[in-house]
């Protein structure tokens, strides 16, 4: 008899840039709301989420984790979103990394926190 062990299978694994969460689905999981998304990608380009023939949007594990990656940013760091804007421009893989880096640190220098 063969023992699970506990993993998914090969086959039922959903790769992390698979659209399959509806905008709902990732304000749940994310507690921002529909609309803060929407601006976040139509006002700031911060993020792209993938488009149904019928314009719905669909946002896989890797949008849902830029997007915690950006309200921690925001929220804890109290970054500017055009702040977010040019750390991601400067660093692309700064998503992966919530620490930002120096490039982080650079911004911060010059100023580009909220309310300065």
């Amino acid at each position: 008899m063969k023992q699970r062990t506990g993993r998914p299978s090969k086959a039922s694994r959903v790769d992390r840039s698979t659209p399959i969460y509806p905008i709902r689905t990732v304000a749940q999981m994310t507690e921002l709301s529909p609309q803060r998304i929407r601006a976040w990608e139509t006002d700031y380009g911060l993020i792209r989420p993938h488009r149904t023939d019928g314009g719905h949007r669909l946002f896989s594990q890797e949008d849902v984790e830029r997007l915690l990656w950006i309200k921690q940013m925001v929220e804890e760091r109290g970054l500017s979103l055009q702040g977010v804007k040019r750390l991601l421009e400067s660093r692309p893989g700064a998503a992966d990394h919530p620490e930002g880096g120096s490039a982080l640190g650079r911004l911060e220098e010059a100023g580009e926190r909220r309310g300065r």
